[in-house]
């Protein structure tokens, strides 16, 4: 398990492998059983609830099937990473 002050490293390869899933459900593929029946039922939806289970939160994000296609899995690692680093997006 991880938490917010884990390593850099340990957090992206989870939000990377996080991304590549919703990605791969999004589009159709073959994915872990473990979450195929849970993402099948969410791709008749508008958007598919996803929680992060770590030591010292859950991370719970309701992200649209748009958003989804129009980020792709590194813009959505990104998202995934900041939301389990708990950072914020400065806006200019």
């Amino acid at each position: 398990m991880t938490t917010k002050h884990s390593p850099l490293r340990v957090l992206k390869a989870q939000a990377d492998e996080i991304a590549a899933t919703i990605c791969a459900a999004e589009r159709g593929e073959a994915i872990d059983v473990q979450f195929a029946a849970k993402l099948e039922e969410a791709r008749g939806k508008e958007s598919v609830s996803v929680g992060i289970v770590m030591d010292d939160k859950i991370v719970r994000l309701d992200l649209p099937w748009s958003v989804i296609r129009s980020s792709g899995r590194v813009g959505l690692a990104e998202y995934i990473l900041g939301q389990m680093r708990e950072t914020r997006r400065a806006v200019h």
